[in-house]
């Protein structure tokens, strides 16, 4: 998991790298709400990769349930990140709407790349116990 966290921080620091030379460079205005973004992606995720590893502690078919539904709930709570977005800011920018949706397929992936990961060394430590 300590491996989790530091491949999360490193693509955090990464992507705040690229939003701060985008908006140094006078390139986008993106701002404050693309940093509020940043941190929503890093939260959610911590969030909705603890509540998978504990729905796969429980049992596999929980595990099944438990990624579909926290997929499903980080949809729902990116939807309703932009709909605020949208209701509050009255001059909405583009640029910050394609970076929201760029975060948003980079921090899938990357949880989704490590719960892959997590599974197939649990199903190696499995084939190894079973074998000895």
């Amino acid at each position: 998991m300590d491996r989790f966290y530091t491949n999360l921080l490193i693509l955090t620091a990464s992507c705040a790298c690229i939003l701060a030379a985008a908006d140094m460079s006078g390139y986008t205005h993106i701002g404050l709400p693309g940093w509020i973004a940043l941190l929503f992606f890093f939260l959610l995720t911590v969030i909705m990769v603890n509540m998978t590893i504990r729905a796969e502690a429980k049992s596999n078919s929980r595990f099944v349930t438990g990624t579909m539904g926290t997929k499903g709930l980080r949809m729902l709570l990116c939807i309703l990140f932009i709909v605020v977005y949208l209701v509050t800011t009255p001059k909405r920018d583009v640029y910050f709407i394609i970076y929201y949706f760029i975060l948003y397929l980079f921090f899938t992936m990357f949880e989704i790349v490590h719960l892959i990961y997590k599974l197939r060394a649990d199903k190696k430590d499995e084939q190894d116990s079973k074998t000895n």
